[in-house]
């Protein structure tokens, strides 16, 4: 494939802010509406992934290694997270480790920006 040469390159420049433009005025009433915006979903992602590895991977690394949460698979455990913790509240298992309001609160918040439930 050769180069583009600096006319086409300005031409596509130009369109790519042409839509870009057009569409932050069309949608601008809908960004305030938002639930979430992606830079929160990213820092949220973070968040539910500490509580997965302190709370969570404690105990599956030693009795569940198959399903140890990593940053790569945690959304395609969403739905079974949601169903054992906040439907039949089985984890976390025993006494031992409880998640406090704000690690409750963050999976609640991570698992519906995930669109797996």
């Amino acid at each position: 494939m050769r180069p583009l040469n600096s006319k086409t390159r300005t031409i596509i420049a130009l369109t790519v802010a042409g839509i870009f433009l057009f569409s932050f005025q069309y949608h601008s009433e809908e960004i305030s509406k938002a639930p979430v915006w992606p830079v929160e979903v990213f820092s949220l992602k973070e968040e539910a992934l500490k509580v997965f590895q302190t709370k969570c991977n404690i105990c599956h690394q030693k009795r569940n290694p198959r399903k140890v949460f990593t940053e790569s698979n945690m959304a395609d455990y969403a739905a079974k997270i949601y169903e054992q913790v906040f439907v039949k509240k089985r984890m976390p298992k025993g006494n031992k480790i409880q998640l406090t309001e704000s690690e409750v609160s963050t999976l609640k918040k991570w698992i519906t920006t995930t669109n797996s439930i």
